[in-house]
C-alpha cells in the first residue's frame, strides 16, 4: 500500500513538474516561492491587519503570527524528522528543478502549511474573498511542487497541517472570548 502511494506521489510530482512545466512557470515559481518574498508578504499583511483592520486585524494578525510559527514548528520539527523523506531533486530522475536543492526533509511542506494556515485565519475572520485567500495558498503550495522540491502530497499534508492550526487557534480565541464575556457579564 506504502510503495502505491509513493509511487502516485512521483507520478503526479513527475505530471506537475515536468509535464506542466513551460516558460511563463519557469520564469514566475521561482520568485512565488522565495522564502524572503514569503517573509515580506506576510510581514506586510500583518501590518495591514494591524493598521486597517480595527480589534478584529489585530487579533487576526497575531493568531496569524501564532498559525505561522506553530505550522512550521510542528512541520519543520515534529512530523519531517519523524518522517524523513527526501526531497524529490534528490532522488527522482529528470526533475525540472527552479532552485536549489534544498537539503531538508520533504514531509510535510512547511510553505504549504503556513500559506494555508495564513489563509484560513483570513477566511474564518473576513469571510468576503475566501476564494483569493485559498487561491493564493494554493499557487505557494504548487510552486513548492514547480520548482522540484516537493511531491504533491507533501503539499497536501502541509495545507492540512496548515488548515488545521488555524482552525484550533481560531476556535480556541473565540472560546476565550466567550469565557471572558461570561465572567465579565
Amino acid at each position: 500500500m506504502i510503495d502505491w502511494l509513493i509511487n502516485l506521489d512521483t507520478q503526479l510530482f513527475l505530471f506537475f513538474n515536468n509535464t506542466l512545466a513551460n516558460s511563463i512557470f519557469d520564469g514566475i515559481m521561482p520568485i512565488i516561492t522565495n522564502d524572503w518574498l514569503l517573509r515580506v508578504v506576510f510581514l506586510i499583511i500583518v501590518l495591514l491587519l494591524l493598521i486597517f483592520g480595527k480589534k478584529q486585524g489585530r487579533v487576526v494578525a497575531l493568531l496569524c503570527i501564532v498559525a505561522v510559527a506553530l505550522s512550521d514548528q510542528i512541520t519543520s520539527h515534529l512530523i519531517k524528522p519523524m518522517i524523513g523523506r527526501v526531497r524529490p531533486c534528490h532522488v527522482v530522475p529528470d526533475v525540472h528543478l527552479l532552485v536549489a536543492c534544498s537539503q531538508g526533509l520533504s514531509f510535510p511542506s512547511s510553505h504549504a502549511a503556513n500559506s494555508f494556515a495564513i489563509a484560513t485565519l483570513i477566511s474564518l475572520s473576513f469571510r468576503r474573498q475566501v476564494w483569493l485567500y485559498l487561491t493564493i495558498a494554493a499557487i505557494i503550495s504548487y510552486s513548492r511542487i514547480a520548482v522540484g522540491v516537493h511531491y504533491p502530497f507533501d503539499v497536501l499534508a502541509g495545507a492540512f497541517v496548515g488548515v488545521l492550526c488555524a482552525i484550533v487557534l481560531f476556535a480556541a480565541y473565540r472560546y476565550v472570548g466567550a469565557w471572558i464575556g461570561k465572567r465579565k457579564s
